[in-house]
């Protein structure tokens, strides 16, 4: 009965290739959120490149507007912009669900070209049970993977280190920066003594020996 699958051998690398790529994004997806959502839990010491570069750009933003207006929009944007290969994660999850969908558009083809070969019924059974297994596959792995729900916790992670840790020690660094500026010490200033210039000094021979003639004359 799966003899079918050799007589049309392109078809048939094309159905299981397929099926195979749509199973491995899924996979993929689930492995990379998964080390991001345990990174995530030590964010102060993670070595994480995605996650350290998350940090800098929020301290950066922070630097420039003086406060983060709403971090749940920053760390949607940051998930969003993940690239893998070139692929940003949603992509990525759309592609598994496309090339799920090409291995039964396939399979459909594949069944029209054995029925028009003359192949009966009974021997085109395997496309069928290709196609259902296929699509079980998919969908059970698909909810073992769960991307949707280890997306929100990632991105729930990641908010609360934002908003509660790092947001108040910027708070704290900027008040402080803020309060060196607006209160400078007070230094003492000294000034030089003046010392009595020449002029000065024969004013005052003059005023002196005028006032012995007066004392004299009188």
């Amino acid at each position: 009965m799966f003899t079918i699958f050799f007589r049309h051998k392109f078809l048939s690398v094309v159905i299981f290739g397929l099926l195979f790529l749509s199973i491995i994004c899924q996979v993929m997806l689930g492995v990379i959120f998964y080390k991001l959502i345990n990174d995530a839990d030590n964010m102060p010491t993670t070595e994480n490149k995605l996650l350290k570069q998350c940090k800098l750009k929020f301290i950066n933003c922070h630097k420039l507007n003086g406060r983060m207006l709403n971090t749940s929009v920053y760390v949607d944007k940051f998930i969003s912009k993940i690239r893998i290969m070139g692929i940003s994660l949603t992509r990525l999850s759309h592609l598994a669900g496309q090339l799920m969908m090409l291995s039964v558009l396939v399979t459909g083809i594949s069944i029209c070209v054995s029925l028009a070969g003359g192949d009966t019924l009974f021997q085109i059974i395997p496309y069928y049970l290709v196609s259902i297994l296929g699509l079980y596959l998919y969908f059970s792995i698909s909810g073992i993977v769960d991307i949707s729900g280890k997306k929100n916790l990632l991105k729930t992670n990641l908010v609360d280190y934002l908003e509660n840790h790092l947001l108040p020690r910027l708070e704290l660094e900027n008040e402080a920066g803020k309060n060196e500026m607006n209160s400078p010490e007070e230094k003492e200033t000294v000034l030089p003594k003046e010392e009595p210039s020449k002029e000065n000094i024969l004013i005052d021979y003059a005023d002196e020996l005028e006032d012995l003639l007066k004392e004299f004359l009188a």
